[in-house]
């Protein structure tokens, strides 16, 4: 016999934890300490070395920063509620 938790009314509580990325689709990446895109710091990054970037507001440079993805929330809006609920079955 199989028990379903019932969801609770937390926001983060029933979405997914793990994203799977679209390596095709650039995500835009914002500066930790002022939200302002970053640009690459080296050529070299992501192929021999890790990728750094380089805030020209604030002066930032660093390997953290975050993704701007409030386009993907608009989008995958509508079937939020089938991932919280789990897979649909027949």
């Amino acid at each position: 016999m199989r028990h379903e938790v019932p969801l609770s009314k937390d926001a983060d509580e029933g979405l997914p934890r793990v994203v799977r990325r679209n390596p095709t689709k650039l995500v835009k990446k914002l500066c930790v300490n002022c939200l302002t895109p970053l640009e690459k710091g080296s050529e070299l990054g992501g192929w021999l070395v890790p990728q750094d970037y380089y805030c020209s507001n604030c002066g930032y440079k660093g390997y953290v920063y975050l993704e701007d993805r409030r386009g993907e929330d608009a989008d995958q809006g509508r079937g939020r509620e089938e991932t919280a609920a789990g897979p649909r079955r027949p």
